[in-house]
Formats: C-alpha cells, structure tokens, sequence
C-alpha cells in the first residue's frame, strides 16, 4: 500500500485513535472545530437565532502528500422554543382507499385522521385527498371551524376500500392544490401521504414522482410519507419524502398510525425553520464524493443538499465526504439558507468558510481527529450496511444479510474498544439483534418482507 493510501485509510478509519491531546503540536487553537452563529445582520431575535451552524473536519489538521479524502460533519440545530402559538397551517392528507385498505387499516386511518382533526383549529386549514383506481379531492383547504371540521369528519368516516392505487396522481393533485393557494410566508404547507401498496394506476415511475416532490418543495410544500403494512414500495416512499423534505414513517401495524400522524403534527407545531438547505461551493482542488442520508444534487460543482424543517431544540447532523488533491486546506463555504418561522417566514442564510491547517506528520493528523465526528461516520456507515443486508434478505441472499451485519458489528466493537462511546454500543447491540433475525426472515415471504421494512426503515432513521 502506498503512503499516501494508507493515510487516506487512516482518514477514514473512524474511532481508530482517543480523541484530540491537548499537546498536540500541529493542532493550535487557531485549528479547534469550527462553531459558527448566524452572523447580527440575518440572526433571528432569539438570542441563538432560528438556526446554528456548526462545521466540523474529522481531522483538525492533515498530513496527506497526494490526494485524500476527508469527512466533514455539518451539524444544525433549531433554536429557541416552539412558540407559544404555532403557525398556522395548510395540511394536505392523501389516504390510500384501495382494495388492499380493507378492514383495520381503513378503520385506523379513519380514526386517526380524526384524531389529526382534534389537534387542528380555524386557523389551519386542510385538503383531504383520497385514492384507489380514481382520485378524489373531498375538500380543498377548509378552514376548521365548526363547519369545515363537520365536513371532514363526515368526509374521512365516508371513506370505504376497494380498487387499485393510483398514488401518484393522488400526491400530484394534493401537492397542485397546495400550491396554488395563497397562504403568505407564515402558513406551513404540508402533505401526509399514506398507502399500503404499489403505485399501479397512473404514473407511477419513481424519477418522476420524487421530481415533482422536489419541485412542491421548491415551492414551498413539504412532503412525508407513511408505508402501511408489508407490500408497499418502501424505496418510493422513502425517496417521495427526501425529496420533498419530509419523513419517511414505516408503520408494521395500522393502530400506529395515530401516533405517526400525532408525531407528524408536534414537528409542524414547533417548526422554527422551514426549507431548510445546506449548499456546499468548494474551492479549486476540493469535490463532494458523498452526502449520507439525504438528498443531495450538483450544479456548477456546488453542492445543495435538501434538509427540510428544523425544529426547536432539534438537531440534523449531516455528513459529507470530501474529495481533496492535496493543492488546497480550504475546504469551501458552507451556507443554510431556510425560511425563519419566528419572523413570519422570512428568507434568512448564514454561512462560514471552513479549513483545515497542515499536520507535521500522520501522528499529529491522527491526534488532531474530533471523536464526536468519527462516531457519527461511524454511525452512518454502519446504517448503510444495515440497508444493504436488508436489501439482501430482500433478494433471499440471507447467509450475505448475517455476514454483513456480523462484520459491522464487529468492526464498531473494534472502533468501541478503541474509543469507548454509549452510541456505539447501542449500533453493536442493534446489529447484533438484526443478525439474529435474519434466520426468522428465511422462515416465511411475511418474515422476509418485515426484516427488509424494519432495518431499511432503521438505516433511514439512523441517517437523520
């Protein structure tokens, strides 16, 4: 192995060292993780503002000759308190009525979509769509006041299965109803999207749905979705809700619905930044070669990465793998633009520019290593191996499924050992229990399709 190469496996080798000596020579408190506060000009009232940035290398300070590559941690985290009285919102509910919906899924959808009408007052207003082989719009942003909450109930208790899923043209009419209603800066414009099975009536190609998810949120609309039950397209869905900058919710049994949809509902609430974006434009000699766990696109060697909503006191921790040919230290400017709810959803950004300083040799770069970044690399990599032993057991390739996930287990009991970490501890034990299931996985199809749900709907999770 060439020098420059083992490097860049050290680089990449999270929790393989203790965390940053306070000797360390070629780490000056000139190098310490960046930590970056709206700068007075765009920060919220709020003393913290809507939104805190916070950048940070997994290494301080590099020592690689040639090329490398380098993982960054973007860390952002939702100011303040939820508001005393949330903004007001135009909630968009699109509910699955195929023939697949029969019996208690039908039945719990209706009681928690009515449970959703109780947390709901005259200020918000909501669009109830419903779908089997046809699409029906029952009521276009109603006002729940006393007659519009009669209608919807009336509406949501009417609702009886039967037919195909025509899911597609069902999101595009909510969405286009969203849309088009003038709801100012201040409303959170929302869409639930809930189904049990395939898209098969209208279109139905995945780029062209997750496409137009990524346009409403252009717009203004955010977009979650919530899998019921065991044969629908969790891939579709999870793909619908990144673009759209939502939530993917896998719900095994219908009676969780409510409190999918109740969880849903306290994230809107204490909402503080909307449309949240994180756009990356590195200088000359740096390239992203990774985004993990969300929807990322390129233009012009930018990179914009799609968040969706912060709320009070949440945390989104976003890693990016950097590609580096040595020239430069820079690592680029990293920006946040979003829609400040506080302030009546006015557009606000901040942003810094992010560096590293040049280790003497790979002891100094090793010493200089941030250990809260290399658990959560750590963590991501582990989520992704999740996901592809899951999409193994999916493919009946179980024997591959419990390798993988034996070897990530063992690989963090190595990284643990090294760097002891409760978060850590917890993924050995989750990987550890996963490759216990595979076996049950291989006993029947049911077995097979709820491992492949369960742990590709925990990597998702992991990610976020």
């Amino acid at each position: 192995m060439t020098r420059s190469l083992w490097l860049l496996a050290l680089c990449l080798s999270a929790c393989q060292v203790a965390g940053p000596r306070a000797d360390a020579p070629t780490a000056p408190a000139s190098a310490a993780p960046l930590t970056i506060a709206a700068p007075a000009s765009v920060a919220a009232p709020a003393a913290e503002g809507a939104v805190t940035l916070e950048v940070l290398p997994q290494f301080d300070a590099l020592f690689a000759p040639g090329p490398t590559s380098l993982n960054v941690l973007v860390r952002l985290k939702g100011g303040g308190r939820a508001a005393a009285q949330r903004p007001p919102l135009d909630l968009a509910v699109v509910i699955d009525r195929s023939g697949s919906m029969t019996g208690d899924k039908i039945r719990s959808v209706k009681e928690a979509a009515l449970d959703l009408l109780g947390r709901l007052g005259p200020a918000d207003r909501v669009t109830l769509v419903s779908y089997a082989s046809d699409v029906r719009v029952h009521q276009t942003r109603r006002p729940v006041d006393e007659d519009g909450r009669h209608d919807l109930r009336r509406d949501i208790l009417g609702l009886d299965a039967a037919g195909n899923t025509a899911l597609g043209p069902a999101m595009m009419a909510g969405l286009d109803l969203l849309e088009r209603g003038d709801r100012g800066d201040t409303r959170i414009a929302h869409l639930m999207l809930l189904s049990d099975g395939l898209a098969n009536e209208g279109e139905s190609r995945p780029e062209a749905l997750a496409a137009r998810a990524a346009q409403a949120f252009v717009r203004g609309v955010s977009l979650s979705t919530l899998g019921v039950g065991l044969d629908y397209n969790e891939d579709l869905m999870t793909k619908l809700a990144d673009q759209g900058g939502g939530r993917y919710h896998f719900i095994r049994d219908g009676q969780a619905i409510a409190g999918v949809l109740g969880d849903e509902m306290s994230g809107l609430a204490a909402t503080v930044a909307r449309n949240v974006e994180l756009e990356l434009a590195p200088p000359a000699g740096v390239r992203v070669e990774r985004v993990f766990g969300y929807a990322a696109r390129h233009d012009d060697g930018r990179a914009r990465v799609r968040v969706g909503a912060l709320a009070a006191g949440q945390t989104r921790e976003i890693v990016l793998r950097l590609g580096l040919d040595g020239t430069s230290l820079t690592l680029g400017r990293f920006d946040v633009r979003f829609r400040d709810v506080a302030m009546g959803g006015t557009e606000r950004s901040l942003g810094v520019e992010a560096a590293v300083v040049r280790a003497a040799d790979a002891a100094a770069m090793l010493a200089s290593e941030n250990a809260a970044v290399a658990v959560r690399v750590a963590e991501v990599e582990s989520a992704e191996r999740v996901e592809i032993a899951a999409r193994a057991t999916d493919a009946g390739r179980y024997d591959e499924a419990r390798q993988t996930l034996r070897r990530a287990a063992e690989d963090l009991r190595e990284k643990h050992r090294a760097a002891p970490s409760p978060k850590l501890a917890r993924k050995i034990d989750e990987l550890e229990a996963a490759a216990a299931e595979v076996q049950g996985a291989a006993s029947s199809t049911e077995g097979r399709k709820a491992f492949t749900k369960k742990y590709k709907a925990q990597s998702y999770d992991a990610m976020k």
